[in-house]
């Protein structure tokens, strides 16, 4: 789900020598202030993202991905671009938008199947339809088995929008299958398993699981009704969870059930209430051993319709926890602040760990002046094609980074009224190629690239003619792939 945006006057601080320090000044983000932005001059890799020689039959956002045998899984999600905003509006997640095609995509091949869940052949529910057109679903792949839980969407038959209490699983190989070469009589339906619990009742959050540990379900909220006003009449229900929920997924190929764990913190915490952001997965060195863990970045919203800047740490078994929020050595994120295509690389060498965070929706924004670049910060949180880095250095400090010539290329938005490029980034993924080497959660082993590689590629997502609109036309379901280029500098590979 994408930002109900309010109406606020533009902020600019200049970018000071190079250093990018800037102090944004908003009442209604967690923090008043953001730490430094550096350039990506100190680190030891640049990111270049092309546009990739194929692309989409139909633009998608908000999906779920699996990828197997190089083929990658598209299902759920939008085929429209940014929601209305209209007051008292039942339309704006129009629900003719809603994804009800899976997508298998071959890159190599560079070819896309594309297979309707409304297929008679699917074998499935309405009912079932509507559960795997959701839009912000929560999802992870385990092995051949695709999990997702909750997502906004409608319920057919009462015509009305929901957030759903559904834990699917999704045999991949199968549903591929069913999507490129099925056999006689060779349904979707049996590819897929289905339990229903409040639990799961979550859209806007992020879920995964590490090892032995219990599944986490990390943040979002439950919304139930049309989304609009939160004053409208009759009213919207709308509930974050401030919590980080916790179960154990019980599956043999054919019996799915779950047990529950105890939800951390056992009373919701007030600063986790956060829902489309975005959590990356974290190597670091504990005790001359690699752990992983969760860092919960940004999000949105304050109660004063702002962002959170302060980053949220998660063990592997679920224990969050946040730095004060009042110390200046806290580090408050000022960037790519909304839900966006990222992805993890790790030293073992430094012990520092990378995430990128390429486009999406932002705090803050370089813009070209005559000063040269000046940094903007804007509460209306615009689309940016921006990238940057967020470091965890081996001592466990924060820094971001701006990727100078990191971001999306330039691709012309084709409005002759208001010329200029389109924005990407947001609602998307990174597909990571099999073939380069990545720890257990998909984070890339850093020091094994030793030339320019290409180590992805971004798929689909929200493309917006603007920086801020309010209005659907504005924006659009990106068809586009981007290739997503590391080049190791020359203080690395040395």
């Amino acid at each position: 789900m994408n930002l109900y945006k309010l109406s606020y006057l533009l902020a600019c601080v200049p970018l000071i020598a190079g250093t990018g320090y800037f102090a944004a000044i908003s009442a209604d983000n967690q923090t008043p202030t953001v730490s430094k932005i550096y350039s990506d001059r100190s680190l030891p890799y640049r990111v270049k993202l092309k546009i990739a020689d194929f692309e989409l039959p139909v633009g998608v956002q908000s999906y779920i991905h699996a990828i197997y045998k190089d083929k990658w899984l598209i299902i759920t999600g939008r085929e429209g671009g940014l929601h209305g905003f209209v007051s008292n509006s039942t339309n704006n997640f129009p629900v003719n938008e809603q994804n009800t095609n899976v997508f298998v995509i071959d890159p190599i091949k560079k070819k896309t199947y594309v297979r309707s869940l409304l297929d008679p052949s699917s074998g499935l529910t309405q009912e079932q339809v509507d559960l795997l057109s959701v839009t912000a679903a929560q999802g992870y792949q385990s092995g051949k088995t695709l999990y997702i839980t909750g997502g906004y969407g409608v319920d057919t038959s009462t015509g009305e929008l929901d957030t759903k209490n559904a834990l699917s699983a999704i045999d991949v190989p199968g549903l591929i299958h069913w999507v490129i070469n099925p056999y006689e009589g060779e349904t979707a339906a049996e590819h897929i398993r289905q339990i229903f619990d409040d639990l799961f009742k979550v859209t806007g959050g992020y879920m995964h699981k590490t090892g032995n540990n219990p599944t986490l379900l990390i943040m979002g909220h439950e919304f139930d009704g049309f989304y609009a006003d939160p004053m409208q009449s009759p009213p919207v229900f709308q509930q974050y969870t401030e919590q980080v929920r916790r179960f154990h997924i019980h599956d043999d190929g054919v019996n799915l059930s779950f047990t529950a764990e105890d939800s951390l913190p056992i009373v919701p915490y007030p600063d986790y209430r956060r829902r489309d952001l975005n959590v990356v997965p974290v190597v670091k060195w504990e005790n001359h051993k690699l752990q992983n863990s969760f860092a919960v970045l940004s999000g949105v919203f304050t109660l004063s319709v702002g962002v959170w800047t302060v980053p949220v740490e998660v063990t592997a078994d679920g224990f969050p926890y946040e730095a004060d929020p009042n110390l200046t050595s806290t580090f408050k994120q000022g960037m790519n602040n909304y839900d966006c295509a990222t992805f993890g690389m790790f030293s073992e060498k430094t012990g520092d760990m990378y995430t990128l965070l390429l486009g999406g929706m932002t705090f803050g924004y370089y813009q070209e002046s005559s000063n040269g670049l000046e940094f903007v910060t804007d509460p209306e949180i615009p689309f940016t094609s921006q990238t940057t880095t967020v470091k965890i250095d081996k001592k466990g400090r924060y820094t971001q980074h701006f990727m100078k010539d990191g971001g999306f290329p330039f691709i012309p938005n084709g409005v002759i009224s208001n010329p200029g490029p389109l924005y990407f980034g947001s609602e998307c993924e990174v597909f990571l190629l099999n073939k380069v080497p990545k720890y257990c959660n998909d984070i890339i082993k850093l020091d094994s690239i030793k030339k320019p590689t290409r180590i992805g590629y971004v798929v689909g997502g929200i493309q917006s003619t603007l920086l801020n609109t309010n209005t659907q036309a504005d924006s659009a379901p990106s068809r586009y792939i981007f290739e997503v280029i590391v080049e190791p500098t020359c203080h690395h590979s040395h």
